[in-house]
């Protein structure tokens, strides 16, 4: 390093100090929404950092004394001392290992962001963009104060510097981060950086060019941007291939030639006008079942009518027989048997079910309706009704 601080510009100081000091509050930030600070705390140490790091008399004095002639370059040492310093200003307090992970993550951030530049003044670009950044965190109007002094010093510093000048400043930054090589989780998963610590130039993701295009821009706060967007993307991914899969399922036709025709009104009303006649074929014979059942019932009724009365007449006479022979030889007590009447169906319903099964039409078999017999035939017309509701609710 002391080699170094002979062969580089000193004027690189200042911009070492505040590109580092802007990805340390980047890192703070994180930090405190990670383990859920709360806002009040959150926002006292960030104003405090960042006041201390933008003080107009520390920018000051880092521009004087790297003018000077035996004005030296910051050693990492000087320069790990004093952000130790300025990130411990406020309420937080960091230990050994806390700072030596922020030291880390502040100088392979800033590493990689200097490692696609190529131009010096890529290197005021990623300046700025770090001051802007810084005063989004927690905006106040001293903060705000305090960043745009700082811009102004800068660019009026930068603008004094001779092209050459500007050059070498631009290589002392570069020069300055080659002893680093940290592995730092985040380069890697966002594919930055390989697993021997080396960083990965003109990278074929789609996010590779908006990093790029916006270094200094609050890294940790774009890649979960990145993150919540490719995860959407996945989700809809996701989504399209099941709703393929359900179509492919139900056999949907999904090529974009053929179009959904609507239903013609009148065509579907014939159709359902066919099918409801159909229907009324279940119930056709109701009517001629109900007559046949009447007369079988009455034909019933009257054979035991006329059952009941003949008995009634053979008690008797058998009755008057056993009076009168008295003792003889019992030929009264034998009664000649009555044969059960017959149940035979009408013969006008039997006529006109031989005449429709000729015709070819559907007849229902005769039979003895139960006293069930109304219950069905009101159940049929009430399914009638059913249908024709059912067909003036859709049109």
């Amino acid at each position: 390093m002391a080699s170094l601080s002979r062969q580089c510009n000193p004027r690189a100081n200042v911009f070492l100090m505040v590109n580092l000091g802007c990805e340390m509050l980047y890192v703070i930030d994180q930090r405190l929404k990670a383990q859920q600070i709360c806002d009040e705390k959150s926002t006292q140490v960030i104003h405090d950092v960042t006041v201390v790091l933008l003080e107009p008399k520390f920018i000051d004095s880092l521009i004087v004394g790297s003018t000077h002639k035996n004005s030296q370059l910051l050693t990492v040492d000087h320069c790990k001392f004093m952000l130790n310093d300025i990130a411990t200003s406020s309420i937080m307090r960091l230990d050994k290992s806390s700072m030596d992970k922020l030291w880390n993550l502040m100088t392979m951030i800033y590493k990689w962001q200097l490692f696609n530049s190529k131009h010096p003044q890529h290197l005021l670009d990623i300046t700025f963009r770090h001051l802007d950044a810084i005063s989004q965190l927690r905006p106040d109007a001293k903060r705000t104060m305090l960043v745009d002094f700082t811009k102004n010093v800068l660019l009026d510093f930068w603008n004094d510097l001779t092209e050459d000048t500007q050059w070498g400043v631009y290589h002392t930054n570069k020069a300055w981060l080659q002893c680093f090589n940290t592995k730092i989780s985040l380069l890697i998963r966002l594919g930055f950086q390989t697993l021997d610590g080396h960083f990965v130039r003109a990278l074929e993701a789609s996010y590779y060019k908006e990093f790029v295009d916006t270094i200094g821009e609050n890294v940790y706060a774009k890649s979960v941007e990145v993150a919540e967007h490719q995860q959407r993307h996945d989700s809809a991914g996701a989504t399209r291939q099941r709703v393929g899969q359900l179509a492919e399922l139900l056999n949907f036709s999904q090529t974009d030639s053929e179009e959904l025709q609507p239903i013609d009104a009148n065509s579907f009303q014939k159709q359902f006008e066919q099918n409801l006649q159909q229907c009324n074929i279940l119930f056709f014979d109701l009517d001629v079942n109900e007559t046949s059942t009447t007369n079988t019932t009455n034909t019933t009724t009257t054979t035991s009518e006329n059952k009941h009365a003949q008995k009634g007449e053979n008690e008797t006479d058998n009755s008057e027989e056993g009076k009168g022979n008295g003792d003889g030889n019992g030929d009264g007590a034998k009664a000649n048997p009555v044969g059960s009447a017959q149940i035979l169906p009408d013969s006008s319903s039997t006529t006109l079910a031989t005449k429709r099964r000729a015709q070819g039409e559907f007849v229902q078999l005769p039979a003895v309706y139960s006293r069930n017999a109304d219950g069905g035939r009101a159940g049929a017309l009430s399914l009638n009704r059913d249908l024709l509701d059912l067909y003036s609710k859709i049109l």
